[in-house]
């Protein structure tokens, strides 16, 4: 937490003020400031790599 405000600082993947709730759905990284890019996914994206979870059949980063 941050000194003075209290604030705190959650790892990628993690958001609210105790750090408990995982980025909804479509959104990772820190501060789950990060839209997932993934195409033809099977269930969006990992909260804190934003590596797509690709539907049978397809591979890649997008799901391509």
């Amino acid at each position: 937490c941050h000194h003075v405000t209290g604030e705190c600082s959650c790892p990628p993947g993690w958001t609210g003020h105790d750090c408990k709730h995982p980025c909804s759905s479509g959104r990772w990284g820190r501060g789950c400031a990060h839209s997932c890019a993934c195409d033809r996914s099977d269930g969006g994206c990992d909260p804190a790599t934003g590596a797509c979870s690709c539907q049978q059949g397809f591979t890649g980063q997008p799901c391509q």
